[in-house]
């Protein structure tokens, strides 16, 4: 059962200290461009190719348009389309510049189809390049962090090892796995793990990517160019999937779909407190909720009491 809290969540993003947060980095604009400058194009695909809905939630908020006390600026956009038409629960894009650049598209899925949910992020803060992307799986699958599975001793573990299966052929090829592997062996790359029990309580996938990139222009549009492809990647297996075959019938299992993800989004709103108030101090609670959307108002109360912002992994 995916646990919604009671663990620490590994982040994925640079080592940064307080002290760090009060003393702004130089870094180039262009490098920093380089690393967004995917963002704007590819939320425009994924907005028009599903015909989603803008919505004000970011705006009521007041993140439509921001400054923060760092020196960073940019603005959070909110969508969604419940339905037959595409059933996209929630997509927020946000992009900033400024002392931390950061441009980011993450989309959930409803609960019509196991599709899973994307997250891509990119951007340079404290004197680097931060990557991260990940599909974020709609149903129990024991993943582990080797990949090695040991064989199946009871039902849950039959039933795990039967949806690794099924998502390796439909979203997790081969070719998805060699793409992640170029990524993790770019010159310099810093790769973040999680652990099996944190894999579980983010929703990770086997190929989800976490690096820290060195502040240079090719590791920028490298970090670019993989969030185009993940967008991509995402859109081929969302669009028309509510009447293909990842559709999943009523009853039971859109229950438990919609059930399990209402944890995961609730987890997910961690992860993003955690990462924005270590790049940009306390304005980052709010930034988070802004890029978060609308959730759960009695999980979101129970991680506040329950866990302090997750550090960044060493």
């Amino acid at each position: 059962m995916l646990s919604a809290f009671g663990a620490t969540l590994a982040i994925c993003g640079p080592a940064v200290h307080a002290a760090s947060r009060m003393r702004p980095l130089v870094m180039s604009a262009d490098v920093g461009t380089a690393a967004t400058t995917w963002q704007p194009g590819a939320l425009r695909r994924v907005t028009s190719a599903l015909a989603l809905e803008a919505k004000p939630y970011a705006a009521d908020l007041g993140f439509d348009s921001f400054s923060l006390p760092d020196g960073s600026a940019g603005s959070v956009s909110s969508y969604e389309l419940s339905g037959k038409a595409a059933n996209v629960a929630w997509c927020s894009g946000l992009l900033m510049s400024g002392t931390v650049c950061r441009g980011s598209v993450t989309a959930w899925c409803g609960p019509l189809t196991d599709v899973p949910h994307l997250t891509a992020a990119s951007g340079v803060s404290n004197g680097g390049i931060d990557l991260l992307i990940d599909f974020k799986v709609r149903a129990e699958c024991g993943y582990i962090p080797s990949g090695q599975y040991e064989e199946p001793q009871s039902r849950e573990a039959f039933a795990q090892g039967s949806n690794r299966k099924d998502f390796a052929q439909a979203f997790f090829t081969d070719d998805v796995v060699a793409w992640r592997a170029s990524l993790l062996s770019l010159p310099g790359a810093e790769v973040s793990t999680l652990g099996a029990e944190q894999m579980q309580l983010v929703g990770a996938s086997p190929v989800r990517i976490c690096l820290r990139l060195p502040l240079t222009a090719s590791a920028a549009s490298a970090a670019s160019a993989a969030c185009d492809k993940a967008v991509d990647l995402w859109l081929g297996w969302a669009v028309g999937a509510v009447t293909g075959p990842r559709a999943l019938g009523a009853g039971a299992k859109q229950t438990s779909t919609y059930a399990r993800d209402t944890k995961l989004r609730a987890n997910a709103y961690g992860e993003l407190l955690g990462i924005y108030t270590s790049l940009v101090g306390d304005a980052g609670k709010d930034l988070a909720a802004a890029d978060a959307g609308p959730l759960d108002e009695a999980y979101v109360r129970a991680f506040q009491l329950s866990l302090a912002p997750p550090p960044y992994p060493q």
